[in-house]
């Protein structure tokens, strides 16, 4: 009997042009089921474990194919399991890496709910308790992370998941890599990330602590302000933002939030990683001490379950607004980027 197989596209280098690949519709005691999401990292599917009983959710990597010994495969192996070893609340549950042929393949807990992404896009804003909330339980599972020596490298709104309780989970492993202290600058075998949030270091390969530490920064303000604060058409001009732009804080201002949440971002986005927060855990001290309307977690964690579970959805009030929706991938974003600004050129054209 011949065996099911299904057929995703995979890069075999980085950059390189997709092939179709068939792989075995069962990954060890998993079968996968439906197709849940793809990006450049890889394809997600929903499986069902049979012999434990249980539904999860199993990514297979794009662009790791390779010899066994490729140091690329041993840097993603290691760092998986190593997230894999920590235990916490916000923290998505690793249960095994694997091998489907040469494509690395993870198998998880299974989160029935959404992404950050899809939260922002439903909610009509997030208020400043909510916006703190979400911040403190994504920053306190990095920095558990931060203290086994894990460096996330992919922290974005798609990473993010939040359950039918409210409750947030940072997942994706694929590009976790575990710090040497006892090295200044470490780089990466590979780089790795989505541009929007990614530290200036990072495209040179530098990882650390302090480059989640940007991600997290980015993060916050996109909560308080709908989008990522580094936008622009192309890849390298958004690059080109990360080294040398300033953050736009005056969006923050104007939106009248507490000095020490902009004090917060401004360190966060600092370019030269020696001065932005030392970890996650740093950071999340930090969070902690700003001053915001007393509101019990279980009501801000309801809240949260009220958006997952049927939230309304954003609508844009002109043509010509900032999108406020966040788009799937970086190459969304960048397009909304380049057609807000078509219009407005229009739109200036007209009067």
């Amino acid at each position: 009997m011949q065996e099911e197989t299904v057929t995703i596209l995979v890069s075999t280098v980085h950059g390189g042009e997709p092939e179709a690949l068939e792989v075995p519709r069962r990954v060890g005691n998993v079968k996968l089921g439906e197709l849940l999401g793809e990006g450049g990292g890889g394809v997600v599917f929903a499986g069902f474990d049979e012999v434990l009983g249980r539904k999860v959710a199993v990514k297979l990597l794009h662009r790791r194919r390779g010899h066994p010994d490729d140091p690329a495969l041993i840097e993603l192996a290691n760092g998986v399991r190593a997230a894999a070893s920590i235990k916490h609340a916000a923290i998505v549950t690793v249960y095994e890496v694997e091998m489907v042929g040469d494509l690395p393949v993870i198998v998880m807990e299974f989160i029935d709910g959404v992404s950050l992404r899809e939260l922002l896009k439903r909610a009509d804003g997030l208020d400043l308790s909510v916006a703190m909330y979400v911040m403190k339980s994504v920053t306190s599972a990095v920095a558990a992370l931060h203290e086994a020596n894990i460096v996330h490298r992919d922290l974005k709104p798609g990473n993010i998941l939040f359950d039918r309780d409210g409750g947030a989970h940072v997942c994706d492993f694929g590009l976790a890599v575990q710090y040497d202290l006892t090295r200044p600058a470490p780089g990466a075998t590979s780089i790795g990330g989505s541009p929007l949030y990614m530290a200036p270091e990072t495209f040179e390969g530098h990882v650390s602590p302090q480059s989640d530490v940007y991600a997290l920064g980015i993060l916050l303000f996109e909560l308080l302000c709908g989008q990522p604060p580094f936008l622009a058409e192309t890849i390298s001009e958004v690059h080109a933002l990360h080294v040398a732009g300033a953050a736009p804080l005056q969006r923050l201002e104007n939106r009248g939030l507490p000095q020490e949440v902009i004090e917060i971002v401004r360190r966060a986005l600092h370019k030269q990683r020696y001065l932005r927060f030392k970890t996650a855990g740093h950071m999340l001290r930090a969070l902690e001490e700003v001053p915001v309307a007393e509101q019990r977690e279980e009501f801000l964690r309801q809240r949260i379950a009220q958006i997952v579970t049927g939230g309304p959805a954003r609508s844009e009030s002109s043509a010509d607004a900032t999108p406020r929706t966040p788009a799937r991938t970086t190459f969304d974003l960048i397009s909304q980027r380049a057609a807000q600004k078509r219009r407005q050129k229009d739109a200036d054209g007209r009067d």
